[in-house]
């Protein structure tokens, strides 16, 4: 087979997910015929706030602008009565994750991928030279198929991609976040972070409101 007739082949990703619409983009760009794989019916991301750094920036450019609500220029720590601040040489980035996800799908239909909702991922086979994806309509249950000699795996840290193609399950940690009222006395540029013997809360500022993180590793 050709080097063009390689390029020509559709390449799968599978998630609708930040990563895999920017990868879409990336291909589509390049004139790589591209289709992306979404269980969800609709395209309508969990809100979400994300904390980032100014790589986003150097990567997306002014496609990603859109999604930035703040930027965090140091951070604040506290434990035991004790304090420090550090302060950046670039700001941080607070980026709403449903925002971003629906600029990065709009730009990648816009240079010619086709999305594919309400396709839900069952499993990865080697066929021959080849891979064959079987995906279940959420619509009617019936079985799909694509085939292609590459595929993308974009559907999260627990990916069921990676894991039907032998990769091991990748650790996590789970995070609860929540949206409370921004105290007074609060910075619009500082994250705040107490460490507390057996967890740490994180304090993002936010326009009107900030984020509460909480992670415990023994969750």
């Amino acid at each position: 087979m050709s080097a063009h007739q390689r390029r020509n082949e559709p390449v799968p990703i599978i998630g609708g997910s930040a990563a895999g619409f920017y990868t879409a983009y990336l291909l589509a760009r390049q004139g790589v015929p591209v289709r992306v794989f979404e269980q969800a019916e609709r395209l309508e991301p969990w809100v979400r706030t994300l904390i980032v750094t100014s790589r986003m920036r150097d990567l997306l450019g002014p496609l990603g602008e859109g999604a930035v609500v703040n930027e965090i220029r140091r951070f604040e720590l506290f434990t035991d009565g004790r304090s420090a601040t550090i302060p950046l040489k670039r700001p941080d980035l607070i980026v709403e994750r449903a925002r971003l996800i629906r600029e990065l799908a709009a730009r990648a239909e816009r240079e010619g991928a086709t999305v594919h909702l309400g396709r839900k991922f069952q499993q990865l086979q080697q066929n021959g030279s080849g891979l064959t994806l079987t995906f279940e309509r959420t619509c009617d249950g019936a079985a799909e198929e694509a085939h292609a000699r590459t595929a993308v795996g974009a559907d999260g840290a627990i990916s069921r991609v990676a894991q039907a193609a032998g990769w091991a399950r990748q650790p996590t940690v789970p995070l609860v976040q929540a949206v409370v009222r921004l105290p007074k006395d609060m910075p619009a540029d500082a994250v705040r972070v107490w460490f507390i013997p057996g967890h740490a809360v994180f304090l993002l500022a936010h326009p009107r409101f900030a984020d509460a993180w909480r992670a415990r590793p023994d969750w």
